[in-house]
């Protein structure tokens, strides 16, 4: 298949990020581009003085610096969808995080029609069989990793930021908590519990947690809406 030749814009792009120690070839920025990462090569320049923006030079940057053969860009590429909020990029950031979400439940042999809805106890103990079903074969990771990574770091003589986060995003509180959170929402999990998950596993000030126990619950969504993560509704 022939390519279309490479414009000046791309070239002067590629020549930029060469200039700062990186690579990103002309079929990559198009991919980029086609990805929408990357926004349409009539929006690289400034208009009064037809140089690059820097913005645009940043995030060519970091995909360039994310790109290796056999990874992904990942999240990155979510962050960017996010902040340029079109229909479009919300639509491609909506669908992956669908995909994201489902994934245990492929791997599970589990299919949404075999959630069920409601808040009778026949309801809620089938969703809690499911939960302990997503968990099965899951090797849980007991191990400080936070401390881990601060400990091989002071022994290069880097020193981290402090802890804002938890030690262990696998820890088996949290992940038996999120389990049940993806059977059943918030409706199956009160604030309170969360927030003793979380505070399990958390190296960051007590009162950034104390702060979110004691914040309102969020307003529910307008009725009107059918919003459901599995079945996407224009404006959701």
């Amino acid at each position: 298949m022939t390519r279309t030749p490479p414009t000046a814009a791309e070239l002067a792009l590629a020549a930029e990020i060469d200039r700062l120690g990186l690579t990103a070839t002309c079929h990559q920025l198009e991919r980029w581009r086609a990805k929408r990462w990357l926004a349409p090569t009539d929006q690289w320049s400034d208009p009064a003085t037809s140089a690059l923006r820097p913005d645009i030079v940043h995030r060519a940057a970091w995909l360039a610096a994310l790109s290796r053969p056999g990874r992904g860009i990942s999240w990155i590429g979510w962050t960017f969808w996010a902040i340029d909020d079109t229909e479009q990029t919300a639509a491609l950031l909506r669908q992956a995080l669908i995909r994201t979400i489902q994934l245990p439940l492929r791997r599970a042999g589990i299919t949404l029609d075999q959630i069920p809805q409601g808040d009778s106890d026949a309801a809620f103990d089938t969703r809690q069989d499911l939960a302990e079903r997503l968990l099965r074969g899951r090797r849980a990771i007991g191990r400080d990793l936070d401390g881990l990574l601060r400990a091989h770091a002071a022994s290069a003589g880097i020193t981290l930021p402090a802890p804002r986060t938890v030690s262990n995003p696998f820890d088996t509180a949290l992940v038996r908590t999120g389990a049940r959170l993806l059977m059943g929402g918030t409706a199956d999990v009160n604030p309170e519990e969360l927030t003793d998950a979380w505070r399990s596993v958390w190296t960051g000030p007590p009162e950034h947690l104390d702060a979110r126990r004691s914040a309102p619950a969020p307003k529910p969504p307008p009725p009107s809406r059918n919003c459901s993560w599995n079945a996407p509704t224009p404006g959701c």
